[in-house]
Order: structure tokens, then C-alpha cells, then sequence
């Protein structure tokens, strides 16, 4: 009768060892990745291109605070509370992209008025520079995200401070999916990229005496 029970308990611990692994070794939900998007770019018409002697303004890389440094996306649970989600990711560094999509946002609102934006690796002589300093960008989903940023214009001509600015964004967040919230930080984004590109305007114009 032992021999019997000592069997059965062997084959019933077996059998729980193999449930747990295949619980343990199931198949996971899938990693989502994510990029933020610039603006919809617009065909200029001859009416709409500037005259103007050409500007050339250089983006230095943006700078992101370390906790948003990494590659998953981070949200805010509580005051001192955050998530890193190891489903939803970034598609490559927040920096890289926020740089290109600010760039091209800035690069597509100012064409018109014979303002070229660079940002590249390789040095090239430019007539100003812009730094933007990404303070906070983090939210909870489905309630609200808030961005906070410092951006400067600076001189190249003697390398002197023309302007230097915080900008604060604040946004509802109506979707709680991923998707939603990256679709909002775009916009917001969008919005910062506008404040830059109306900001530095009036003084960059100043340099082809408009």
C-alpha cells in the first residue's frame, strides 16, 4: 500500500512541476514599440516660399532627465510613484527621437520664412542654435500628462544668449491605452515645437532685416 501511495505522490508532483511550467513558460503578450511622429508635412506653393536670404539654425540634441532615459515608457502612478511598462517600449532613445521629431516639426514651420533647421552630427557653421532641455514628460493614463521643457537660442556670432524660455503643457489624457498616450505626447510635443519655432522667429528674422 505504501508502494502505491509513494508512486502516486511521485506522479502527482511531476504532473504539478509540469502545469507550473507551462504557466511560467507560457506564451506572453506581445512587446509594443513606439515612436513619436512629426507633423504631417504640407507641399509649400510658390506663394507660400520664402525670398529671403536663408537662416541656418542648428538643433543641439535634446536632452531627456534619466528616468525617462531608458527604453520602456514610463508613467506616473503616484506623487513619488512610477511604472516602467516592459510591454510598451520606445523604438529607439527618447533623446534620438525627440531630436529628429522636434527638428522637423521646427523645420516645416519655419520654411516659409526662409529659416532652415539642422540637426546633425557633424559640425556645421550655423547662425544659431537652439538647446532644448526636456524637464518632464510622464503622465497617468487615461487622467492627465504633463510636459516641461527649457529651450534657449543662442548666437553663434559670438556665441551669446538670445533668448531662453520654460515652457509648461498640460493635457487630458482620454484614452488609457499606450497608443493614446503616446498619440497625446505627440501632439504635445507639437505644441512645445510651436512655442520654439514662434519664440525664436522675431530674432532669427532680425539677422536678414525683416
Amino acid at each position: 500500500m505504501n508502494v502505491h501511495v509513494s508512486r502516486f505522490n511521485r506522479i502527482a508532483a511531476v504532473l504539478l512541476c509540469l502545469g507550473l511550467a507551462g504557466c511560467i513558460g507560457g506564451t506572453s503578450a506581445p512587446t509594443q514599440f513606439y515612436m513619436l511622429d512629426p507633423v504631417s508635412p504640407t507641399s509649400l506653393d510658390p506663394a507660400r516660399v520664402s525670398k529671403r536670404p536663408l537662416v541656418l539654425v542648428s538643433l543641439d540634441p535634446v536632452e531627456v532627465p534619466e528616468y525617462l532615459n531608458r527604453p520602456q515608457i514610463v508613467t506616473h502612478l503616484d506623487r513619488a510613484e512610477y511604472q516602467l511598462d516592459e510591454f510598451n517600449r520606445w523604438m529607439e532613445p527618447l533623446g534620438d527621437n525627440l531630436t529628429r521629431v522636434i527638428a522637423e516639426n521646427l523645420s516645416e514651420m519655419l520654411a516659409a520664412d526662409g529659416i532652415d533647421i539642422l540637426s546633425m552630427s557633424r559640425p556645421v557653421e550655423t547662425d544659431y542654435t537652439v538647446a532644448v532641455q526636456i524637464l518632464r514628460l510622464d503622465g497617468r493614463r487615461g487622467q492627465d500628462m504633463v510636459l516641461v521643457a527649457r529651450w534657449s537660442l543662442f548666437d553663434q556670432t559670438d556665441d551669446s544668449l538670445s533668448l531662453t524660455k520654460r515652457s509648461i503643457i498640460q493635457e487630458t489624457v482620454n484614452d488609457d491605452t499606450f497608443q493614446g498616450l503616446v498619440q497625446l505626447q505627440n501632439r504635445m510635443i507639437e505644441s512645445l515645437s510651436r512655442a520654439i519655432a514662434d519664440g525664436i522667429k522675431p530674432i532669427v528674422l532680425q539677422r536678414v532685416g525683416s
